[in-house]
């Protein structure tokens, strides 16, 4: 694995499938290359788990100081000539970064730390909590029943939806983070890595594994806007 930038060049970009389940032709390639970076197959496999369907996404060639490479992202906004931080391992690009447009090209299926999904997975448990309270308040006005409900309630939610779907997602967020110290981000915790919105060519917004990047960090940015005007 090795962190490589610079002006990309003879930039060749067409449409491709994302299989879920599969994980077959270059998918594979990128899961392998994948888990050789972050020392865990495991891990990388967790990233292709996302859906049971297949995706649009992008596959993408390009040359950088003589060396060709490849890479495989839900869409791709930069153009021949861009700048860019580039993740390889082998000849497969597993993370691109645009610091001047402002973007962050993960690989499929990763995107949140673990802070982040903890932090989801609360603010949905207390969602689930506020709905049951409402109706149990406007189905009864016996105290100790709704305490005993709410109580049974919050009981079931935990263990049978919230701790299920943070343990499902447990994975994709330590493979988030390893991806991130391989950047050379200091403090996985000081970052917030959040999938915008972007107007693709058909002018319809859509959200992807690209994350608008300066805004993630507060401080410690290793590749801020100005980072090729600087070099």
């Amino acid at each position: 694995m090795k962190i490589i930038e610079g002006q990309i060049e003879n930039l060749f970009v067409h449409k491709a499938k994302y299989d879920f389940i599969k994980n077959r032709g270059k998918q594979a390639t990128v899961s392998a290359a994948l888990g050789a970076a972050v020392g865990s197959a495991a891990l990388a496999s967790q990233a292709v788990l996302v859906a049971n369907s297949q995706w649009d996404v992008k596959e993408c060639s390009f040359e950088l100081n003589g060396q060709k490479y490849e890479g495989l992202f839900e869409d791709i906004y930069f153009s021949n000539h861009a700048q860019l931080i580039c993740l390889v391992q082998d000849h497969i690009a597993l993370v691109l970064i645009d610091p001047k447009d402002n973007k962050m090209y993960i690989p499929i299926g990763t995107g949140e730390t673990i802070k982040q999904l903890k932090r989801k997975h609360t603010i949905l448990f207390g969602f689930y909590m506020l709905i049951m309270l409402v109706v149990i308040l406007f189905l009864s006005s016996d105290i100790f029943f709704n305490i005993i409900t709410s109580f049974l309630y919050a009981l079931i939610v935990y263990f049978f939806m919230s701790l299920p779907m943070y343990r499902a997602e447990k994975g994709k967020g330590l493979l988030t983070e390893k991806i991130i110290e391989l950047l050379g981000v200091t403090d996985v915790n000081d970052i917030n890595l959040t999938k915008n919105a972007f107007v693709d060519k058909n002018q319809t917004m859509t959200k992807s594994w690209v994350i608008e990047y300066q805004n993630a960090f507060k401080e410690n940015n290793p590749y801020p806007k100005d980072y090729f005007e600087k070099k």
